[in-house]
């Protein structure tokens, strides 16, 4: 799409981190911040505001490798959902997609992880086309969600959005995600190949034990409290248990790399607090809350520990500056 607006990919993703072999092999692997900021200024270079949404249908899932291979050997649209949301940390870090399943409801959340990954309006419209697209594939190509959420302000008007995607859509939520009928899940998959299946998924648990491996401690213990965070669950018990760890090997191991968990907590805390007050407009009760602060007061302590401004006057002084 950049090129046939006459532009050079490789130039505009060297502003961006994005290595020039990129452009060539899918095999380059790119930081997470530099594929949403190449997407956030390929929208604005090409004057298409929508461009993540649009752009989802033009995804070959070959291209994932044996993640595509596993999502189009799938038996069913269930199983096609779970093998994604069990494996997209091959390919992507940082990253929760969360499949639940509520009074026959299906709810099907897509997050970066990383506050400081801001604006990702792109990459979370793009995401949601992509899984999308994989649902229609059992279901039909004029299925649609009964509703889409993003957590991002809306770059046009709902209305128009209803027109775009076929489904009611809600903007500034508390994550992106899809709702749809539970009955989906059992809709079967058009190339079914079960041996084809098993194969792509021995090898994608293969890479994921040794992409966990090769994380310290500390990020993968960051990347549980963000996760946490979602839930309201970051006591240092259930996140040690996320990570398959006792409490005491936990602390013991985090000793030695010289770091607390109480200020790891602190600082991811800090950091999605920074973002919510300077990129939402949450109330600090909310903010509080997201956070599993017990209360308003006990955030606004802890926040002004920290810089020395109430949340109050953070998010103000942000917004002058941002004026």
């Amino acid at each position: 799409m950049l090129v046939e607006k006459g532009l050079e990919p490789a130039v505009l993703g060297h502003q961006y981190g994005v290595p020039a072999g990129a452009w060539k092999s899918p095999q380059v692997e790119i930081p997470l911040t530099a594929f949403v900021r190449i997407y956030e200024q390929g929208a604005s270079a090409l004057g298409v505001p929508g461009i993540g949404w649009q752009s989802g249908p033009l995804l070959d899932l070959t291209d994932l490798g044996e993640l595509g291979n596993a999502l189009l050997s799938a038996p069913t649209v269930g199983s096609a959902l779970r093998t994604f949301e069990r494996f997209l940390r091959v390919i992507q870090s940082e990253t929760d997609l969360r499949l639940t399943v509520e009074d026959g409801v299906v709810t099907l959340t897509y997050r970066i992880l990383n506050p400081d990954i801001w604006p990702r309006r792109q990459d979370a419209e793009f995401t949601l086309s992509v899984l999308t697209q994989l649902i229609r594939r059992g279901a039909g190509e004029d299925w649609s969600p009964d509703l889409i959420c993003f957590e991002h302000e809306p770059a046009r008007s709902l209305s128009s959005w209803g027109e775009v995607t076929g489904s009611a859509c809600q903007f500034d939520c508390e994550t992106n995600a899809l709702s749809f009928p539970e009955a989906v899940l059992n809709l079967p998959m058009p190339r079914d190949d079960a041996s084809r299946h098993r194969r792509a998924l021995d090898t994608l648990t293969r890479w994921l034990a040794e992409a966990y491996r090769s994380n310290s401690l500390v990020d993968r213990t960051r990347t549980a409290i963000y996760t946490g965070l979602e839930t309201g669950i970051v006591d240092q018990e259930a996140i040690a248990r996320d990570l398959g760890l006792s409490r005491r090997s936990l602390h013991r191991h985090l000793s030695e790399e010289g770091v607390r968990f109480s200020a790891l907590l602190d600082d991811c805390r800090f950091r999605v607090a920074r973002h919510a007050l300077a990129d939402t407009s949450h109330p600090l009760a909310q903010i509080a809350f997201e956070l599993s602060y017990s209360d308003q007061t006990a955030f606004e302590r802890a926040f002004k520990r920290r810089t020395g401004m109430t949340p109050r006057q953070y998010r103000q002084a942000f917004q002058v500056r941002g004026r």
